[in-house]
């Protein structure tokens, strides 16, 4: 069984380090430093010459006063004192590096569940990352670094960096044409391929730093699998980068995998210039964005424990900068909270200020991460997401709320005098967050999705249906009121005309004769019948006449596709082509229903208009549609034609929905704006340009944001049961 340190007395014990410890000097920031090494276990400490001296004369022979006095003869001023021997020796015996002679010596075996609390047990098995250890990998490794050692020789890697940078200055020179592939991303269809890129990369990227670390004296002690939100990911144990004395080594490691999957995006660049097909373009364009853009945005994110961490944490000298940046920030607070300044690690002049940023930094990021994956898994996994946000939710808070509670029983213990300057600054500054969160209202621009399109009434619509099958304009003519654009066919329309024709003009002769023989009860009837066929004529031969579709007003023809129609069946009412003169244009902006009501008051106002280049134009809102629609304005909206609108496919039971971008369906309803431009601006903007209408701000806090995006997440989960 084991004691807890903090009930020891040790002013007269003997201790005796263990047994199965490595030590090995490095310099750190210029000053000598010992690590500390469990080997069966990977777990690495780190200590000062100072403390490496006091621990060196811990043989189970020696107390640990006599151990402060042989310390002291021989660093002098520098050597702990008895309080900071006492410490040490707590610290040593609560991670196994040190234990009494009448104990034996720990045994290194993984501990129990138990061992870590019910807390940290379950932590194991929260959704939002599950760690899956997979048997045999280490004999795997071994095989790969035989082939793949090569690629980090000096001559391989600078290779492989000037044609990361040559592809980079290629695709810059291409970029139009690499993101106009950009919005196939988003279509349902290509997801599929996009996950087994992403998993087939991530495993060569966790293989890059298994081969770099057994080429630079490293060990690879484990690799297996993480689940995010059940979404595979690959891992590798190279926390044998520890033994390097050289932290461009462990820098080297930590970039491996970053470097190779760049590499493979770089010739991936160069393959979909020369790719042959659409097809092949595009699944070259998902191995670019996937190698190349997601490792940039994850893996070298500074504030996660990737690679980026690391290499960061190298780069400045402070190897447990994770660490360092949560104790700095506890610090802090203590200090706020009680006015103790407590002793401040000697990590330099910049660094210090740098470590506090550094972990304020990374607990917003943990929020915003844990906010994310909450929203995701309640979108992703319909009803049951919610409960498995809310149990990994659980899972996360539970040990710092565990801190926390803990840290305000020791303060109460301490009396009610000592307890009351942190009682009273923690409750301000809970509530003082407390309002921010849930009562502060936090002002956001207003930016509504919009496009600039030719007014309805320049719109040319079929007023008959019929077959396409003379056309006598073609796009970007000039055409005059009343001129013919094109001509349709209806035979059956027309043959229908013609039997209606025939049948008045038998009734005429029915009609005369009845006349002539003064038979007026037939000549009454007679006449009724006329007045119902002229009736149905009226509307026939407006529909015949129709079939010549003439210019309802002066103007230039937009119709780009207009060549390729003749043949082509036209539905009554549909869009044929435009005709308009170039100032004829409005913008239409789709606003969500959350912001509808602000944006109102905007009516009959200028507002400010920005195009994707950001340039500034100016626009007066005229109305607002009174009823929201599912409905896009143009295709070029939807986040699958490069939009920024979410939508889905039309449902079956509609009966326009089509297997082409008509189909597109808003996900949320949303009410259409029209905004009126002056004549100069609506000609220097042309007609299909996305923009973003400025329509004010809204004002609302930020617990109510969360509550309107759970609701509207359960509202979508209700209706997608």
């Amino acid at each position: 069984m084991h004691r807890d340190p903090n009930t020891l007395d040790l002013s007269q014990q003997k201790l005796c380090l263990a047994s199965d410890l490595k030590f090995w000097p490095i310099h750190q920031r210029g000053e000598l430093v010992y690590r500390i090494e469990i080997p069966k276990l990977h777990k690495f400490f780190r200590v000062g010459y100072e403390e490496y001296v006091l621990l060196s004369l811990l043989d189970g022979k020696t107390t640990l006063p006599q151990a402060c006095g042989l310390a002291a003869a021989k660093l002098g001023k520098r050597a702990p004192t008895t309080s900071d021997a006492t410490t040490i020796a707590r610290w040593l015996i609560a991670n196994e590096l040190a234990h009494l002679p009448s104990v034996p010596s720990p045994s290194r075996t993984v501990k129990r569940s138990s061992d870590h609390g019910v807390l940290k047990s379950l932590g194991k098995w929260n959704p939002f990352w599950i760690k899956v250890p997979l048997a045999g990998s280490t004999l795997i490794i071994d095989r790969a670094s035989r082939f793949m050692s090569a690629l980090f020789c000096r001559a391989a890697t600078l290779v492989g960096v000037l044609l990361i940078a040559a592809a980079m200055v290629v695709l810059a020179s291409h970029w139009a044409e690499f993101s106009a592939s950009s919005a196939a991303l988003y279509l349902p269809g290509n997801w599929f391929g996009i996950l087994v890129a992403w998993v087939v990369l991530k495993v060569v990227h966790e293989f890059a730093h298994a081969v770099a670390c057994r080429r630079l004296g490293g060990e690879v002690y484990e690799a297996g699998m993480v689940f995010v939100l059940l979404a595979p990911l690959a891992y590798v144990d190279v926390s044998s980068c520890w033994r390097m004395n050289s932290r461009w080594a462990r820098i080297a490691v930590a970039s491996a995998g970053m470097y190779v999957e760049l590499l493979i995006a770089a010739i991936a660049v160069f393959a979909w210039l020369a790719a042959p097909s659409d097809a092949a373009r595009f699944l070259l364009f998902q191995v670019i964005v996937t190698a190349g853009v997601s490792t940039l945005l994850f893996n070298a994110n500074v504030l996660m424990r990737f690679d980026g961490y690391f290499i960061l944490a190298d780069l400045i000298d402070v190897p447990n900068l994770a660490a360092e940046g949560s104790a700095s920030v506890r610090r802090s607070l203590a200090w706020i909270l009680t006015g103790k300044d407590s002793n401040q690690p000697t990590l330099g002049s910049w660094r210090q200020p740098f470590v506090l940023f550094y972990g304020i930094a990374a607990i917003l990021w943990r929020v915003v991460v844990c906010t994310t994956l909450f929203m995701a898994a309640s979108a992703m996994f319909s009803g049951a997401g919610i409960v498995i946000a809310m149990l990994g939710m659980g899972l996360w808070l539970g040990p710092p709320i565990k801190v926390i509670v803990d840290a305000i029983r020791r303060q109460l213990a301490d009396g009610v005098f000592a307890s009351l300057r942190p009682l009273l600054i923690g409750t301000g500054l809970l509530v003082a967050i407390g309002w921010l969160v849930i009562v502060c209202p936090v002002p956001t621009s207003i930016g509504a999705p919009a496009v600039v399109q030719f007014l309805p009434e320049t719109v040319v619509r079929a007023q008959a249906a019929g077959f396409v099958r003379v056309i006598h304009v073609g796009d970007g003519e000039n055409v005059k009121q009343g001129q013919v654009l094109l001509d349709l066919e209806n035979h059956q329309l027309t043959n229908r005309l013609a039997s209606m024709e025939l049948t008045r003009q038998q009734n005429e002769i029915r009609l005369r004769q009845a006349t002539e023989e003064h038979d007026s009860a037939s000549e009454q009837l007679i006449r009724r019948n006329q007045i119902s066929l002229d009736e149905q004529l009226m509307p026939l031969r407006r529909q015949v006449a129709a079939l010549k579709v003439l210019a309802p007003r002066s103007g230039r023809v937009i119709a780009p596709m207009l060549s390729q129609r003749i043949g082509d069946y036209t539905e009554e009412g549909e869009s044929m082509l435009i005709v308009a003169a170039d100032t004829d244009k409005e913008i239409v902006a789709v606003i969500g229903q959350e912001v509808v009501e602000d944006s109102r008051s905007y009516l009959g106002q200028q507002i400010r208009i920005l195009d994707a280049g950001g340039q500034s134009l100016r626009g007066r809102l005229e109305r607002i549609e009174p009823r929201a629609t599912d409905r896009l304005p143009s295709p070029a909206m939807a986040v699958t034609e490069g939009g920024s609108l979410a939508v889905r496919r039309a449902d079956f039971g509609d009966n326009d929905a089509k297997e082409d971008v008509a189909s597109m369906r808003l996900i949320e309803p949303a009410f259409r704006g029209r905004v009126s431009l002056h004549g100069k601006t609506a000609m220097e903007i042309p007609a299909g340009t996305r923009v973003t209408a400025l329509l004010g701000y809204h004002a609302e806090s930020l617990a109510s944001r969360w509550k309107n995006r759970i609701r509207e997440l359960w509202f979508q989960v209700q209706r997608a049961n």
